[in-house]
């Protein structure tokens, strides 16, 4: 897993602030033989898109402020839904 232990503390604790869960990596920063590439999120819950949203963009500010600019995907999976890339998070996604 290519993140730092200050990238990791931030994002568990902004998840746990935010949504009351750790949030799960997936994608390539799971590989240690990659370089580069954006932080893939992946947030399990069931809520709604009216609290989900506002939830996110609270998130994601967090972040930004936390580890500075940079490329962050979040997917906040409603419990419902099932497209190919929450399929792939959902196999994926290893805790932070």
């Amino acid at each position: 897993m290519r993140l730092t232990q200050n990238e990791r503390d931030a994002i568990r604790e902004a998840g746990q602030h935010h949504f009351g869960v750790t949030p799960k990596l997936f994608g390539s920063r799971l590989d240690d033989a990659a370089r580069g590439g954006d932080i893939d999120l992946y947030i399990p819950g069931a809520w709604p898109a009216t609290e989900a949203v506002p939830r996110r963009l609270r998130f994601c500010a967090e972040l930004a402020a936390r580890l500075g600019e940079r490329k962050i995907d979040v997917l906040v999976d409603d419990g419902q839904s099932s497209n190919a890339i929450l399929r792939v998070a959902r196999a994926q996604a290893e805790a932070v």
